[in-house]
């Protein structure tokens, strides 16, 4: 078959458009797994750092510190900022 009459052939194109959407779909569904892996990380870090209750050390920066080690341990992270740590701690309070 020549490359003229795949591209004219109805059902190859009707194949063609149904694997483009199957696959659209799969990258939905992965960035779905992801985020709510992510989600539950966030969660769990935020249940750790209230069950140690370093937070409440008075003068200890334990945000500002806690961010700038994992920031150095864990290579090319993003995402730990000092607010962004904070906002775990209470994800993990509210719910």
């Amino acid at each position: 078959m020549s490359k003229t009459s795949l591209s004219n052939n109805k059902d190859y194109l009707n194949w063609l458009f149904s694997i483009k959407s199957r696959y659209k779909q799969q990258q939905i569904k992965a960035s779905i797994r992801v985020n709510r892996n992510l989600l539950e990380f966030y969660w769990n870090l935020g249940k750790d750092i209230v069950e140690r209750n370093l937070e409440n050390t008075y003068g200890s920066g334990f945000f500002r510190k806690l961010s700038m080690d994992m920031k150095k341990h864990i290579d090319d992270t993003k995402g730990f900022s000092e607010s962004n740590l904070r906002y775990m701690h209470s994800f993990y309070s509210l719910y």
